[in-house]
């Protein structure tokens, strides 16, 4: 496999992107990380607030470290995916969060923002939003030519639709693993719409999940080569770099809070499994190992794909 001409879905190290982006919006002053986020998106009809704590603003800063209480149901975001590049003909970025994270909706903790830690796609994705609004151009052009372009990366091997790449032959496919005709089902009835199918008719086998796109992409849809990953964290072990100064780098793995308490839901789900669990910077995540070693970085994983 060429790591330079071999295309991944890289999942949730999109998210990286989005606070890179951020970040260099507020070396322009154009954003506060501290700041209401509705008076970037500008719309009056579709205010984004916590319906039982509209006092506790919902911040880029907040949105960044996954302290923002939006807490969209996963059910909800499964039904997002669409085969090929179905979910961006039927729904934009926009539309998608401001049904998903409206003050209307039970997609919310019992939390003030600010308050708990809890990982949130949607949250993610509506920084990327306020970087589309602020720039003025979509979220996914503006990492090619902002992010991308700068640092020598050919923005025709990155993207986020499978019509952005000409040779669809370098995307790498979607596989995962089924021991039994249970794993099967609950690919089959979880996410009906991508066609899950067997490659053999005997048990275990692998299973072949087609390409998919949803409209939240930029939590995790970004597809690139590993070189062109390397490249952008090559970046961030240089201090910015050509993208950011060393302060703005800085503030991204400071540990939002203190770091915060995650969220435990009385039915016993949690926030996060992990243990001991993650603490949130700017996008990217501490990980205290069980040898007691700490590093930074971030994982992803989306169907038929998994990164460490």
């Amino acid at each position: 496999m060429d790591v330079d001409k071999s295309i991944f879905g890289v999942a949730s190290i999109s998210k990286t992107l989005i606070a890179v982006a951020v970040m260099q919006l507020v070396e322009k002053e154009l954003v506060d990380l501290d700041t209401d986020i509705n008076r970037y998106l500008s719309e009056p009809h579709h205010r984004i607030f916590h319906p039982n704590y509209s006092s506790h603003s919902i911040t880029l800063r907040r949105l960044l470290s996954h302290s923002s209480s939006i807490a969209v149901d996963e059910g909800i975001q499964l039904s997002l995916y669409r085969p090929g590049d179905a979910a961006f003909e039927q729904s934009t970025l926009a539309e998608t969060l401001f049904t998903n994270v409206n003050p209307n909706t039970s997609n919310w903790l019992p939390k003030p923002p600010g308050t708990v830690a809890f990982y949130s796609n949607d949250g993610s994705s509506l920084a990327g939003l306020v970087v589309e609004r602020v720039a003025n151009m979509p979220f996914d052009r503006y990492v090619k030519e902002k992010i991308m372009k700068p640092l020598s990366i050919d923005i025709n091997k990155v993207g986020v639709r499978l019509a952005d790449f000409s040779n669809r032959e370098d995307l790498v496919k979607h596989y995962a693993y089924a021991f039994n005709a249970s794993n099967l089902n609950e690919w089959t009835q979880g996410m009906p719409q991508l066609n899950v199918t067997q490659l053999s008719d005997n048990f275990p086998t692998w299973l072949y999940i087609p390409f998919f796109g949803f409209s939240t992409y930029p939590a995790g849809l970004f597809r690139m080569s590993a070189g062109s990953l390397s490249k952008f964290l090559q970046m961030f072990m240089n201090n910015g770099s050509v993208l950011l100064n060393p302060r703005s780098v800085a503030e991204m793995k400071m540990i939002v809070g203190g770091g915060l308490i995650p969220y435990y839901d009385p039915n016993g789900i949690a926030s996060s499994s992990v243990i001991p669990p993650p603490s949130f910077g700017l996008s990217w995540t501490w990980q205290t190992l069980s040898d007691g070693r700490r590093y930074i970085g971030h994982s992803g994983s989306l169907p038929g794909s998994r990164h460490w």
